[in-house]
């Protein structure tokens, strides 16, 4: 079966990506997880909350995060309804609100600059490429996207279809540009001699890679990412792909 391949920026100025085991306080993800791509995809081209986790299962999409500018995280506290029934929405009783922490993430010049991720699409289905390549590169929204929580807009930059794609030998070890699955990492060949004179900054992070249909919770992984430079160097068990997009090369590890 044939695949599609596709890619695309993602920008915006503020985002919050809730942890899914975060319980009081609301903390975010550096990053957006597969679960928000999808759900971005699942408005942009109209498709019903709830009604495309089977569409958009591992099996039929796969999906690469680049961390193109590192976050900087902001915590603000706001105000929530503090509600133990149905009856406390109204507002009328005592005790009001509940004050809670949220992180919010910013690019390191912010306002000057925004966000910036870079999304890399793999599918098996050639109509649903079709469709997200029309939606994403003529801007045609049914509902726009936001970076994780509805009062962050953001934007989205087509880049294209790349003119080629190749695996990487898997004998030799790879610098990878995007978010990489710990289970993807062969055992003890995460590097960490400096790359461009920069030492490296790893990250690990607990994500769902997807829902099941009914909502039902999907598997969670643990992917590694790395701040200072955004590459990470090891040897890989999980394919490596070479994608040629212009003059520009990207080596990239699926979730």
């Amino acid at each position: 079966m044939n695949s599609h391949f596709l890619v695309f920026d993602w920008k915006g100025f503020m985002a919050h990506f809730r942890q899914f085991d975060a319980n009081s306080s609301a903390l975010s993800y550096s990053f957006p997880p597969p679960t928000v791509v999808c759900g971005m995809l699942a408005g942009v081209l109209g498709i019903e909350k709830d009604e495309y986790y089977e569409r958009f299962n591992r099996r039929n999409l796969q999906i690469a995060v680049q961390i193109v500018t590192p976050p900087r995280k902001l915590v603000q506290t706001l105000n929530y309804i503090f509600a133990k029934s149905a009856n406390d929405l109204n507002m009328s009783g005592e005790n009001l609100h509940t004050q809670i922490p949220a992180e919010l993430l910013v690019a390191p010049a912010f306002p000057q600059a925004p966000l910036h991720y870079r999304i890399f699409l793999k599918t098996a289905e050639a109509a649903l490429a079709k469709e997200i390549e029309e939606a994403l590169q003529q801007s045609k929204f049914r509902y726009l996207p936001y970076l994780g929580s509805a009062p962050f807009t953001s934007w989205i930059e087509w880049l294209g279809t790349p003119e080629t794609i190749e695996p990487v030998a898997s004998t030799e070890p790879a610098i990878v540009d995007t978010i990489v699955p710990l289970a993807a990492l062969e055992l003890r060949s995460l590097r960490m001699e400096f790359i461009d004179d920069i030492p490296p900054a790893f990250f690990r992070e607990h994500v769902r890679r997807d829902f099941l249909p009914g909502r039902e919770p999907g598997e969670v992984i643990d992917v590694v990412w790395e701040r200072n430079r955004g590459k990470i160097k090891a040897q890989f068990k999980e394919p490596v792909y070479r994608w040629r997009l212009g003059q520009q090369i990207y080596h990239v590890v699926f979730m």
